[in-house]
């Protein structure tokens, strides 16, 4: 087993900078949600230029549901607070990204800056519990209860992260388990119900591709993931006492609990309609933890992807987008690598974004990145003659 710890300049530089950006998010609170898509944004308009590859009919059918939604919802009630209905227009843009950038490669070795990523981030983890326990002068105890976090809320983070660990290990095939250590730590310090829920369904592919050496360490270590965060988070409470599963509740009561009613509504409520009030005053907390008010029924209230898409969109288009996002990706790739670089965004989905959020995009993008520069060196070997 390869234990060595990097401690090239690179790393301690970029974890010293990470650390630093952190510290500043920490104690001076900044608007952060929108910072992969205007990173995607300005990464499209920089390789516009190189722009060279056949569009996809995906790119349309994309395009045709974005355009669709936003002109042809029902029109918005009358009410003060509006839907933050750009968040729920997302995959739609991500999807004609992916059907017309996906041979577009950044002329950087992602290769390095995955590992990079790898180990800094679990230690960027450690560093926003220091500035808890300084900030609150807060026990172990009180630390074991926390969310750590580098800039956003750490299920989006886990996401990406975890794309990082299945590129290195399924893609360039280092197989270090090493590797699978620093993942199971940052399951447990992130604490998340959605990132466990990633984790184990990409430990499947994991299990299957080790051999029985690495099968027993990666068993005991799923399963001491799964005690930890099982106690923590309280996974053994009554399943109606989830937040999520109140919030799917919900929505079901909207369609009388009939899964016809759900077919017979085939392209959802809309971008622009509010959640139903009476539905909404069930669960105000949600409301108010999401739009900073309780009378305010965004549908982002609902908080799994899922559960606001099919209110949204309907279970038909609910169903094609990750659909579509696998054709797409299947298409530069195999399917079995195509099913494991969508699997961190699809499981998250239960729980946050998924499909709607700008850093899981970035992770599912750069794995196919990552992909392309295994199979095609020149990539990086014409980047480097490039720059001479």
């Amino acid at each position: 087993m390869n234990l060595s710890i990097p401690l090239r300049s690179e790393y301690v530089l970029t974890l010293i900078l990470c650390c630093l950006l952190h510290t500043l998010i920490f104690f001076f609170p900044v608007p952060v949600y929108y910072i992969p898509d205007l990173a995607l944004i300005l990464y499209l308009l920089y390789k516009f230029r190189d722009l060279n590859q056949a569009l996809s009919p995906i790119f349309f059918i994309g395009l045709i549901l974005l355009l669709g939604y936003y002109f042809l919802s029902p029109e918005p009630p009358e009410t003060e607070f509006k839907n933050n209905y750009l968040v729920s227009l997302k995959p739609f843009f991500y999807l004609c990204v992916l059907a017309a950038y996906l041979k577009n490669v950044p002329q950087i070795d992602l290769k390095k800056w995955f590992r990079i990523i790898l180990w800094i981030y679990p230690l960027i983890l450690l560093w926003n519990l220091f500035l808890v326990h300084l900030d609150e002068n807060a026990n172990l105890q009180h630390l074991m209860t926390r969310r750590p976090y580098f800039i956003f809320e750490n299920n989006f983070e886990i996401t990406f992260y975890l794309n990082c660990f299945a590129t290195l290990f399924f893609i360039y095939g280092q197989r270090k388990i090493i590797d699978f250590i620093l993942v199971v730590l940052v399951i447990i310090l992130a604490g998340s119900r959605s990132g466990l829920l990633a984790f184990l369904a990409l430990g499947v592919f994991y299990f299957f591709s080790v051999g029985w050496r690495q099968k027993i360490i990666a068993t005991l270590l799923g399963v001491g993931a799964v005690f930890y965060i099982g106690k923590g988070r309280n996974i053994s409470a009554p399943l109606n006492s989830i937040d999520r599963v109140q919030s799917l509740q919900a929505l079901l009561g909207h369609y009388n609990n009939s899964f016809w009613e759900i077919l017979k509504d085939p392209l959802g409520a809309g971008i622009y309609q509010k959640f139903p009030g009476y539905l909404c005053s069930r669960i105000p907390d949600f409301a108010e933890w999401f739009t900073g008010n309780s009378h305010n029924c965004d549908p982002l209230m609902l908080q799994a992807f899922y559960t606001r898409a099919l209110f949204q969109f309907g279970i038909y288009i609910t169903v094609l987008i990750p659909i579509l996002f696998f054709y797409l990706i299947k298409k530069e790739i195999n399917a079995k690598l195509a099913l494991i670089i969508l699997t961190p965004m699809a499981c998250v989905a239960t729980s946050v974004g998924g499909f709607s959020n700008g850093l899981a995009f970035w992770g599912v993008l750069l794995s196919v990145y990552a992909y392309q520069q295994y199979q095609n060196p020149n990539l990086l070997l014409h980047a480097s003659s490039g720059k001479r």
